[in-house]
């Protein structure tokens, strides 16, 4: 197998974050309820419900944003440390 390229690998994890974010935006923002109800499923019957703003607060964009930038950072970071790790490890064999 041959060597990983971190800054691809590091871009390839953000838009792949970014994107998966602005869609879970999106249904939180179109369908709260259901969008909490089908994630209180993954979390072994967590109530997410306590997570809602009181009121049930829309999101608003600064936060969409906020969060976008966070998670496509984040996930950059991730992406690139990982592909440098993987490469160390692969130069060891």
């Amino acid at each position: 197998m041959e060597r990983l390229n971190p800054w691809i690998l590091g871009c390839t994890a953000a838009i792949t974050f970014s994107i998966t974010f602005t869609v879970c935006a999106l249904a939180v923002a179109l369908f709260p309820d259901s969008t909490v109800s089908f994630f209180n499923a993954w979390f072994h019957g967590l109530d997410l419900n306590l997570l809602k703003p009181p009121g049930g607060r829309p999101l608003t964009l600064g936060q969409f944003f906020y969060g976008l930038v966070g998670v496509a950072a984040a996930s950059f970071v991730v992406g690139t440390l990982f592909a440098s790790v993987y490469n160390l490890i692969r130069r060891r064999e």
